[in-house]
């Protein structure tokens, strides 16, 4: 995850960025985009702060992207079952934004699920074994 302060206000009001990063990191990341990215603009709501919203859904799992213009600041979640370079993927988000300071979070999901194949066709097989045995 990536918060990012003081970032240049323009490029974050602009939607056609957003859905360019958004098309262009996955291969950065050398991932796979399964669909093409999703943008929209959302008008400030009553207590709530304008901005842009965009996702794009990655084999891998999905990237996505909120911008708050008027406070200048970004918010990215790169969730992937994939390891990745992160300070690629750092760099690109902060060139493009203009970003002056980030902070990053980094958070190891998944850590028992299995990553042999074996052990996982095994866990699967056993777990529709349980179903069939309930349903049946």
């Amino acid at each position: 995850m990536i918060d990012g302060y003081h970032a240049n206000a323009a490029k974050l009001a602009d939607p056609e960025l957003v859905r360019e990063v958004l098309d262009r990191l996955p291969e950065e990341m050398e991932m796979t985009k399964v669909l093409p990215p999703v943008v929209q603009r959302y008008p400030a709501a009553l207590g709530q702060a304008e901005g842009i919203t965009g996702v794009v859904i990655i084999a891998e799992s999905h990237i996505a992207i909120h911008t708050f213009p008027a406070q200048r600041f970004i918010s990215v979640d790169i969730f992937s079952c994939k390891e990745f370079d992160l300070g690629k993927a750092l760099g690109y988000v902060v060139e493009r934004f203009e970003i002056g300071r980030y902070e990053t979070y980094l958070i190891n999901r998944g850590k028992e699920y299995p990553k042999d194949v074996e052990l996982a066709r095994r866990i699967v097989a056993g777990e529709r074994e349980y179903l069939q045995a309930r349903v049946g």
